[in-house]
């Protein structure tokens, strides 16, 4: 690999580091917000809505301006609406103007992701794309796994959670700066490779595609309507305190240490990335099918082990259910899209416009708490994994 080239994947394990930081630190921030403005639950949960609703609006149409423009512009203007979002995140007196921040951050999250993954295959051999393509999601997922401490030292070292957004704004500075200089490889346009909208039309009334489209929404509906709620869940059904003060802590440990439910939404997080690396000889093994049906399965049991058990058995069985989830996702990816010899493209741009399933069912939870209780709501989730498992038993996509 060229020097420039190891420079500039190194720099983009820096910003999905970031990313996963400020998209996954949500569901620890979403208690503070409540009540900070005395908000629902459902309310609360728009925050989640603005965010991953940019995902469902701008994939397609950031796909479109990758084919034209290249990856560094969009990086570069990704990272930097990330950095803008944040400051305005940790400005905003007022819940509807930090929800407009939220959503800006959440499109700038997308830009940069959209761009990203595409531009990894061109720094390194084809043959490690699949090896620095996973190695790029492991550090999104040990930023989602830091976010909970950082915020437990920021908060400890007496500085309001705002200051959280501050320091995520610097980052994404740093790495405007970094991203701005750097040297990005040149791809001429493929124009069999890009989106057409023509094609979306007929691709959307293929049942594969009709089937699958929904097991993403549902899937990433189920993964962060879970975790976004983990921390109120184990406050109101097993009365464990949601924040912990850590203003008056001796030692560097004891400021970083985030409450239990807090630690136990970083451990979902870091379990998933675990999964990620880990889970490579169990697929070999088993092949992609089995190994979808086995995992959502144990998703779905970890789960209502989470919501029917004791307080011990919710916390097991939140992280357990984090690393079960680990590789759903991209199977339901690479599944639907090796059906299809041709509008690979298409197939993936329906497939990631179907992540707005992340902004439908947060509020859904909430306001299933709201007026049921959390058990009753964490069912929502539970039925997201549940079509997850049918899918994987009776769906018709290709694997091996």
């Amino acid at each position: 690999m060229p020097h420039a080239s190891s420079k500039l994947l190194w720099l983009l394990f820096l910003a999905y580091f970031t990313f996963g930081m400020i998209t996954n630190v949500l569901g620890v921030v979403i208690p503070e917000v409540i009540r900070d403005y005395h908000l629902s639950l459902f309310v609360a949960g728009i925050l989640a809505f603005a965010f991953f609703v940019a995902y469902g609006l701008f994939s397609i149409p950031t796909g479109l301006l990758m084919d034209r423009l290249g990856a560094k512009p969009l990086i570069v203007g990704g990272l930097s609406l990330m950095a803008a979002g944040c400051v305005g995140v940790s400005l905003a007196r007022n819940y509807p103007l930090m929800v407009a921040m939220i959503f800006a951050v959440g499109v700038g999250v997308t830009m940069l992701q959209t761009a990203g993954n595409p531009l990894i295959q061109l720094l390194d051999r084809p043959e490690n794309f699949h090896r620095n393509l996973t190695l790029t999601i492991g550090f999104c997922g040990i930023g989602a796994f830091c976010g909970p401490f950082v915020l437990a030292f920021v908060t400890g070292s007496g500085r309001p959670w705002q200051s959280l957004y501050l320091l995520f704004a610097a980052l994404c500075a740093v790495e405007v700066g970094a991203m701005g200089l750097a040297d990005f490889p040149a791809r001429a346009a493929d124009a069999a490779a890009q989106i057409r909208l023509d094609q979306i039309r007929g691709l959307l009334l293929h049942p594969i595609v009709i089937t699958y489209t929904l097991g993403v929404f549902f899937y990433v509906g189920a993964e962060v309507g879970t975790a976004s709620w983990i921390v109120k869940f184990l406050e109101r059904i097993h009365g464990v305190a949601a924040t912990v003060s850590n203003v008056h802590a001796t030692s560097f440990f004891e400021k970083v240490l985030p409450s239990l439910p807090a630690l136990t939404v970083a451990l979902f997080w870091g379990l998933q990335g675990t999964g990620r690396l880990v889970s490579g000889p169990a697929l070999n093994r088993l092949g992609s099918r089995r190994i979808l049906r086995l995992y959502s399965f144990l998703a779905l049991a970890c789960l209502l082990l989470a919501t029917f058990g004791s307080r011990n058995l919710s916390v097991i069985g939140f992280m357990a259910c984090g690393f079960f989830t680990s590789v759903l996702i991209t199977l339901l990816f690479s599944g639907t899209i090796n059906t299809f010899t041709v509008n690979q493209g298409s197939v993936s741009g329906i497939l990631c416009t179907a992540s707005i399933g992340a902004a439908i069912v947060p509020p859904l939870v909430g306001l299933a708490g709201d007026h049921f209780g959390m058990r009753a709501a964490m069912l929502i989730p539970a039925f997201c994994f549940a079509y997850v498992f049918g899918l994987s038993l009776l769906g018709k996509a290709k694997y091996e």
